[in-house]
């Protein structure tokens, strides 16, 4: 018996450098990691994993800037 593999376009099998904010969500990673988090319940520690590295990155952005306006 032969495998028939599906050759038709689909969301979910996006090459990371072709993703784009409109379809970040229904990347099938992304997909799966939600579902962990809310079959788990952990919400409010994914909540604070992502406050913590929007921080980081909002000082680096910001560091940044201000190193290059002087």
């Amino acid at each position: 018996m032969s495998k028939t593999v599906d050759t038709t376009p689909n969301d979910k099998n996006i090459a990371p450098e072709a993703m784009t904010i409109k379809n970040f969500r229904s990347n099938g990673d992304i997909e799966n990691f939600y579902r962990y988090i809310h079959d788990n319940g952990l919400r409010r520690e994914a909540f604070m994993m992502m406050e913590y590295a929007i921080s980081k990155v909002a000082k680096l952005k910001k560091g940044k800037r201000s190193k290059t306006l002087q």
